[in-house]
């Protein structure tokens, strides 16, 4: 069901009725209820999976959280669950390469020899909505219980509770318990709350429904077929597809906040003026701000940090971002992405600590340069998002190096216009007092915005391009 569907639309609509009629003790159950049906649109059988998976986590916590093996166990669980659905496929093909079986390098091929072998026909391994999510709020929720960060009580119902929000369940953010958990016993919803709830929905569906959707028809024609288009065409992609990220992510977690906020919820902020950076760290301080501090959490700090020099602090580094791009997807490109992630940002702090200096300080040109650098480099990395494998981003980036012939990039008139759209987000998102506006004046021209957007919503529903993580 996605969030820009006429059913959603529906259903949440009678989510919101039900919900605020209710008494507040009622209110919990009822959502988890209404989350459930949710999940149960894209598929009943894997709300059965998730349900049982979250009575394990409950099980562990409540009858094994003083044992030793606790973390390791239960955190195992959970990483497991995640790669057999996720990486199935993955781990078969890198099996089939060492043993030499190429049957288990196609996909097809392996789903009828294990359909055969298993007697069940039409073996498949299917990926479950939002498992990397919700795997990434069991894992933190295990280990600040451990740590004793949470010191109630969990039974099945608050931890059913946060995982059963569906506001986050296509894609984020990337909830810790600590940000609901006082939220769900009596939420409330004065005039302002209900404004700005309605405000964030209106802007995300401005920015995905509409926006996104005006660069779609350009930039995804040159996806299609890299080969075709001149390097001059792949470099203007590659901006706007940096663009296309932003709005289509940034869009979908107004709405996830939005509609938080129409059910009480004040949910965490996923973007900061990602492109107002001034390094490769404070990039990833202000892009998809969930992930990147659970990344540095769960994974960067328990590695170690930066707490045993400069070297281990770049090997903690190459590990973490290796291990996050690997969570995006099961593939060469992904990882790519992620260990060149990690190599820049090793990259950066080793520069730091041992103060080499490559560029003057000369005001403005040292911001300039490094800030043109570190855009060109993060944006070309992204050729990996979007090419079907290794070999294709390497000749997309290397059509770019020479500055090949070829098509030209289609129809840049939208991409223009959403350029200017981010770059008044990011200015909103950075100074974020000097765009504040009056109640009064944010509820006068709320139905207007609204009008006009639901205008300008093109027909169909366009998948958010992060939702396949």
């Amino acid at each position: 069901m996605n969030f820009t569907s006429l059913e959603f639309l529906f259903f949440f609509c009678l989510v919101f009725l039900v919900y605020w009629n209710l008494p507040d003790r009622w209110k919990k159950f009822f959502l988890i209820l209404s989350s459930g049906f949710f999940y149960a649109f894209a598929s009943w059988k894997f709300l059965f999976h998730l349900i049982a998976v979250v009575s394990i986590n409950w099980f562990f916590i409540r009858f094994f959280l003083n044992k030793k093996w606790f973390l390791p166990v239960s955190i195992g669980f959970n990483v497991l669950n995640l790669a057999f659905f996720k990486y199935f496929y993955f781990f078969a093909d890198l099996l089939g390469i060492f043993l030499g079986i190429p049957e288990f390098q196609n996909k097809i091929s392996l789903d009828g020899i294990l359909s055969k072998s298993l007697e069940w026909a039409g073996f498949e391994v299917v990926l479950p909505l939002t498992i990397s999510y919700y795997t990434f709020q069991l894992i933190s929720l295990l280990v600040d219980k451990k740590k004793g960060l949470i010191q109630e009580d969990l039974g099945f119902l608050k931890i059913a509770s946060y995982i059963f929000l569906f506001p986050v369940m296509i894609a984020g953010p990337i909830l810790r318990y600590s940000d609901v958990s006082t939220q769900f016993d009596s939420p409330k919803m004065e005039k302002e709350d209900m404004v700005d709830g309605l405000w964030l929905v209106v802007v995300g569906l401005f920015k995905k429904s509409v926006v996104t959707a005006l660069m779609s028809g350009s930039i995804f024609q040159v996806f299609a077929e890299t080969s075709s288009f001149s390097g001059q065409a792949l470099l203007s992609t590659i901006y706007f597809f940096a663009i296309y990220l932003y709005l289509d992510f940034s869009g979908l977690t107004d709405l996830a906040r939005g509609m938080g906020k129409l059910l009480g919820f004040t949910l965490p902020q996923n973007f900061k003026a990602p492109f107002f950076f001034n390094g490769f760290g404070d990039f990833w301080r202000r892009w998809h701000l969930t992930f990147s501090f659970w990344i540095r959490d769960y994974l960067y700090i328990p590695l170690g940090g930066s707490r045993s020099g400069t070297l281990r602090t770049c090997f903690n580094y190459l590990v973490a971002f290796g291990l996050g791009g690997l969570w995006h997807g099961a593939n060469l490109n992904y990882l790519t992405w992620g260990a060149l992630t990690g190599l820049y940002l090793s990259a950066e702090r080793a520069f730091k600590d041992w103060n080499i200096k490559l560029i003057p300080e000369i005001p403005y040109v040292k911001r300039t340069i490094t800030y043109l650098f570190v855009l060109h480099i993060y944006i070309v990395s992204w050729i990996l998002f979007f090419t079907p494998d290794f070999s294709s981003a390497v000749a997309a980036v290397h059509r770019i190096l020479v500055w090949a012939p070829g098509v030209n990039f289609p129809n840049m008139e939208p991409c223009i216009f959403a350029l200017f759209v981010a770059l008044f987000f990011h200015c909103v998102e950075e100074w974020p007092e000097r765009f504040k506006v009056d109640l009064r004046w944010k509820t006068i021209l709320l139905p207007i915005v609204w009008i006009l957007v639901l205008l300008a919503l093109p027909t169909g529903n366009a998948d958010f391009f992060y939702g396949q993580f």
